[in-house]
């Protein structure tokens, strides 16, 4: 995978679920959404090394815009945290129906800009993700005065049928109030220009 050097000036991350990123899979949906966008995609193992290599890859850039799904939502986060000890603005921390492994929530560093969670609680279809594991995750900020988080519950489609943890990327694109291509392409939330 090449990742520009002296390419814009924001930088998006993406990191897909645990399982495979093929074809007929949740994690493919967001994998060609993110490469659409021009977003460079990471599995979730990933942040844990990432925070290694990160300025090689990316030298400091002005502004970083994480996306993460499942235990990819996790993995955004810790790089979140890396970043705001380097001093690197993260515009957008784009969650989708995140799973955290220990706690019942996911504690977003404070000095992210804007938050977006979007998760379901029906729970998932696969026997291996019972309880928690298949519910997204509420996320709290540590933003004392006015946290910019916003916190999305999916229970069921338009047409009545009900949002599991596999259907959250394709949720996320196509009925989340703030459209998963929409923050890919932009790098920010829309409104965030206008400020």
């Amino acid at each position: 995978m090449g990742v520009r050097q002296g390419g814009p000036r924001i930088c998006r991350i993406v990191f897909h679920g645990v399982g495979p990123a093929g074809p007929g899979w949740t994690n493919f949906l967001l994998v060609e959404a993110a490469r659409r966008a021009g977003a460079a995609v990471f599995p979730p193992g990933a942040g844990w090394i990432l925070p290694l290599f990160f300025s090689r890859l990316w030298g400091k850039p002005e502004t970083v815009s994480l996306f993460g799904y499942s235990r990819g939502g996790a993995s955004a986060v810790r790089l979140a945290r890396f970043l705001a000890k380097e001093r690197i603005r993260v515009a957008l921390l784009y969650l989708i129906d995140p799973v955290v492994i220990w706690g019942g929530t996911l504690s977003v560093p404070s000095s992210v800009e804007r938050t977006f969670c979007c998760r379901q609680h029906n729970g998932a279809r696969l026997w291996l993700l019972p309880g928690r594991l298949g519910r997204g995750a509420p996320c709290r900020s540590g933003r004392s005065p006015e946290p910019v988080l916003e916190d999305e519950e999916a229970l069921c489609f338009p047409d009545g049928r009900p949002v599991y943890h596999e259907d959250m990327v394709r949720y996320a694109l196509q009925h989340a109030r703030l459209r998963l291509d929409a923050a890919l392409a932009l790098g920010c939330f829309p409104d965030a220009t206008d400020e």
